[in-house]
């Protein structure tokens, strides 16, 4: 288990950027996680697929940290 990356349980739907986001610490930062709502999806029924699916975008979003993939606001979005 990678100590260094601790996601924590708190997707929610963010109606602002029109995504689903979660956080994670890494190395003790928290970095915020988005995936943007598709065209044909309702939030409330893409929130409960995304968590439903909480380990899958936990390792895409590991994979992007370790990319290094933050945008200029410092967000990984998926």
């Amino acid at each position: 288990m990678n100590q260094q990356l601790i996601f924590n349980n708190d997707f929610a739907f963010d109606a602002t950027r029109q995504a689903v986001s979660f956080s994670c610490l890494v190395s003790g930062l928290k970095v915020l996680c988005f995936i943007a709502l598709p065209a044909e999806q309702t939030p409330v029924v893409y929130l409960q697929q995304v968590k439903a699916d909480a380990f899958s975008w936990e390792d895409r979003a590991e994979q992007a940290i370790a990319d290094d993939a933050y945008n200029s606001a410092g967000e990984i979005w998926l």
